[in-house]
């Protein structure tokens, strides 16, 4: 049981961690690329709404999370 919270929560971290990483590249490939740079930039939007989407979509997780909290 508790592996499975833990796989569960480093899921979402290593998930929300690809969106923003996708996110703060956009600098850096813009100046070679623009075109890359605008790719990176919203795949990086893309990944956290999904993220998010799947989390607080789940009325089980909302519910835990609204009741018990992020702990």
């Amino acid at each position: 049981m508790i592996f499975e919270t833990l796989t569960g929560q480093l899921s979402v971290v290593i998930t929300l961690a690809l969106g923003v990483l996708l996110i703060v590249l956009y600098p850096l490939i813009h100046k070679e690329n623009r075109y890359f740079a605008w790719i990176s930039f919203v795949m990086g939007i893309v990944v956290i709404l999904l993220l998010l989407w799947f989390t607080f979509g789940n009325e089980v997780i909302r519910d835990l999370i609204l009741h018990h909290g992020l702990q």
